[in-house]
């Protein structure tokens, strides 16, 4: 049985890793309304590594991994890449290529440049779930919901990583949480239904 879609770049980033769409509507002879020319200055104040980066976001959403792999590796070790962002985005693609242990040690390379990111820990740990990795997983969820404790994402891969163990108390109690957050999570339900019954035929 698959595991709860792990979070995929953007969709799940807080508001201060939320993709900047950038709409330059021309207005007359190259007139910028005040909006999109202050979009404009923002985006021109952007590293190489955070503009390389919002292209990958997009790329990854396509489901177009390999063009993030060619657009990214050549840029993995400059020393001036100080964008989390961009491994974090590298990592996905990596993830879903099956190249695992790039996948983690991009997601590292992203972490070290922002060690509190939630969604990069999240999506680290998602990583590591599927490398069988389980109780390095477990830790990451944890970490991840001490300070995120309504994160549903991290609840879910926690509960999935739990059911790996076959702890599935711990992994009832989690999709419980998932449920209560959001009541129409369809993959929590069966993966409940599921744990259950285990647990009646325990008794």
């Amino acid at each position: 049985m698959r595991g709860i879609s792990p979070g995929e770049g953007q969709r799940f980033f807080p508001s201060f890793f939320l993709l900047s769409f950038l709409l330059a509507l021309v207005i007359g002879s190259c007139f910028f309304p005040p909006e999109a020319a202050a979009q404009q200055t923002k985006r021109e104040g952007l590293s190489l590594f955070d503009r390389l980066a919002e292209e990958a976001t997009l790329l990854n959403k396509r489901g177009q991994y390999d063009k993030v792999i060619t657009l990214l590796e050549p840029h993995k070790g400059d020393k001036r890449n100080d964008s989390a962002l961009f491994f974090n985005e590298l990592g996905i693609a990596y993830r879903h290529k099956g190249r695992l242990s790039e996948s983690i040690q991009a997601y590292q390379a992203a972490i070290s440049r922002e060690p509190e990111n939630p969604v990069i820990m999240k999506n680290m740990a998602d990583a590591f779930c599927l490398s069988k990795e389980y109780t390095q997983a477990i830790e990451l969820y944890q970490k991840v919901l001490e300070s995120n404790p309504r994160f549903q994402q991290a609840h879910a891969g926690l509960g999935l990583a739990y059911h790996q163990l076959e702890k599935y108390k711990e992994a009832l109690e989690q999709f419980e949480i998932v449920l209560k957050l959001d009541p129409q999570d369809e993959q929590a339900k069966k993966f409940r239904e599921v744990i259950l019954k285990k647990l009646r035929r325990k008794k």
